[in-house]
């Protein structure tokens, strides 16, 4: 999905989420240096990062985004790479980067999208590399109030204006993450937060190429 984000620039759009400060913490305490921010918008975690002292690199598939990323960062004359690309064929060789950020990102596909993405993020992670990643819950009260011809599988729920959202139980984390461990236990968070206007409910994953 291409997101325009030239209409988002609000204030929850340009904050860092509130997990980035214990990423930021423990992964410089694990001697991670280079992340990608994968699907940035803005830049608001690419930026923060940056700050912190990591090597950044911030994909996304919007110019707009991204020329908003290149001035943010050119303002706080912290150094990221911005890239424009496909989250699901990442433009990126194979274990490129110690660490990754996938915030409301990956999602935004079927079954199929969000099978490949996840085989994307393993992929071009380092071995005992680390990502941090959002995904919709089951849970969640659109994917259970929703009409089952929205339903194009147990999976994908389709969204107005045509995009597919993949949602997971709990139960299924083990199996769509097979080749990763988990880092920390999943958690399930209910919004709003600074990503929701309405509640919903993700899981919060922090998970480890094994």
């Amino acid at each position: 999905m291409r997101w325009n984000w030239d209409a988002q620039k609000t204030a929850r759009w340009l904050t860092p989420a509130p997990e980035m400060a214990y990423l930021a913490e423990r992964w410089s305490g694990m001697g991670f240096r280079t992340l990608l921010d994968n699907g940035c918008g803005p830049g608001r975690h690419a930026v923060y990062f940056a700050k912190k002292g990591f090597a950044v690199t911030g994909l996304d598939q919007s110019p707009e985004a991204l020329e908003y990323l290149t001035d943010w960062a050119e303002r706080e004359a912290v150094p990221v790479s911005a890239v424009q690309g496909d989250l699901f064929h990442l433009p990126f060789g194979d274990g490129s980067f110690d660490c990754l950020v996938d915030y409301n990102a990956s999602y935004h596909t079927d079954t199929a999208g969000y099978r490949q993405a996840v085989a994307e993020l393993k992929r071009v992670l380092k071995p005992g590399g680390e990502v941090f990643l959002t995904l919709l819950s089951r849970r969640d009260g659109k994917y259970q109030k929703a009409p089952l011809e929205e339903k194009l599988d147990r999976f994908t729920l389709q969204h107005a204006g045509g995009t597919p959202h993949f949602y997971a139980g709990r139960e299924d984390l083990e199996t769509i993450f097979a080749g990763f461990d988990f880092a920390l236990p999943p958690r399930e968070v209910i919004a709003p937060g600074l990503d929701n206007p309405t509640e919903s409910i993700h899981f919060h994953l922090l998970l480890r190429t094994n």
